[in-house]
């Protein structure tokens, strides 16, 4: 019986050199890959099968995004986000954190310190020192006389209590007086602040001329802010801390926007109240620290001046307005430099904002 003919492998088919070759590319699962389908690690493709190249897709800065619009869960997140400068001398960027914003203040500090060093020394450091030296003749001094254990105490000097409201009429006026004149230096340093920042010309004479015009304003809403941060106090305390932390940037929020500041400066605030609160919170705690340089002077004179010359421009009352006022100087420096990069910091969160742009809003 003959056996049938070999195959014909000569021929492509299903009986030719194809039948011999490789085997097809399966998947892991054991079916047969799709045509084009990127191989699993270890697997083989097929004589002339080319790898799915897959989605080419853009890197993610290079993707425009609606500035202020939250980006898609899982998208990668532009760095710096659309609109905003990673090297603004005054803005800190959303995301930066505590490192970018002590840059800033730093950054400022050294930048404008040579100009707000004489505007804050005549309208902080001067009109305290006056101020004080003002008001120590009128202070109205109570009875000396020491009496025994168990006696009634001395009665009142003749006209003390005229004194007193003499005294006390004398410390609202003149403090008043003196707000007046630190609203023209905080105005007057927040436009050097701002215009140093963006490059641009900035002078004593012409920042004093420009507190001068906003002062008034300022004073007026500092007069609500004391008023409401008083009431607080007297509520309770806390209160008063929530007053004087709630509407902190109310300065800046008025000389850069003008408007209803309370308000605005309390939607800051809440917005993004842990900012907020650790920056009011460190500016408030360095400020301190500057204080206590006169803490000695105020100790010594409770210790060694004679209480009868409390109304008199003794050693003790010069030396105590003398420290008082060089200490003014770096206290407001450290509130004024921290209240406007806090400031710049909140606006940043809002929307795209440069150094250049708050400049051209102070005027």
């Amino acid at each position: 019986m003959s056996q049938p003919p070999p195959p014909d492998r000569s021929h492509p088919g299903p009986e030719g050199p194809a039948a011999v070759g490789p085997p097809p590319v399966r998947h892991p699962t054991g079916f047969p890959a799709h045509p084009g389908q990127q191989p699993y690690p270890g697997q083989q493709l097929h004589p002339g099968q080319q790898p799915h190249p897959g989605p080419v897709l853009p890197p993610a800065h290079a993707v425009p995004y609606p500035p202020g619009h939250p980006f898609p869960p899982g998208y990668a997140v532009p760095w710096p986000p659309p609109g905003y400068d990673p090297a603004d001398p005054l803005v800190t960027l959303p995301g930066e954190g505590l490192s970018g914003w002590f840059s800033r203040c730093s950054g400022a500090l050294r930048r404008s310190w040579r100009l707000l060093v004489p505007v804050l020394a005549l309208t902080h450091a001067l009109p305290t020192f006056l101020l004080l030296l003002a008001t120590v003749p009128l202070y109205p001094l109570p009875p000396l006389e020491p009496t025994a254990p168990g006696e009634p105490p001395p009665p009142l000097p003749d006209g003390y209590l005229g004194d007193l409201g003499v005294f006390l009429a004398a410390m609202i006026g003149l403090g008043c007086l003196l707000g007046f004149v630190e609203a023209v230096g905080w105005a007057a340093g927040t436009r050097v602040v701002a215009r140093q920042a963006a490059g641009e010309p900035a002078s004593v004479g012409d920042a004093l001329a420009y507190g001068l015009r906003r002062a008034p304003v300022l004073w007026g809403w500092t007069v609500v802010y004391v008023l409401l941060m008083l009431v607080g106090f007297v509520l309770c305390y806390l209160p008063g801390l929530y007053v004087m932390a709630a509407l902190s940037l109310f300065g800046p929020v008025l000389l850069f926007e003008g408007g209803a500041p309370l308000g605005r400066a309390r939607q800051m605030f809440h917005a993004r109240l842990g900012s907020v609160l650790g920056r009011m919170a460190l500016v408030g705690f360095a400020a301190s620290l500057a204080s206590m340089v006169v803490a000695p002077i105020q100790v010594a004179t409770v210790l060694f001046a004679d209480p009868a010359d409390a109304a008199s421009l003794d050693g003790w009352n010069v030396a105590y307005a003398v420290g008082a006022a060089l200490v003014a100087v770096p206290v407001a420096l450290v509130y004024l430099v921290g209240l406007v990069v806090t400031y710049a910091e909140q606006r940043a969160h809002e929307g795209p904002v440069t150094a250049a742009r708050l400049a051209g809003e102070i005027g």
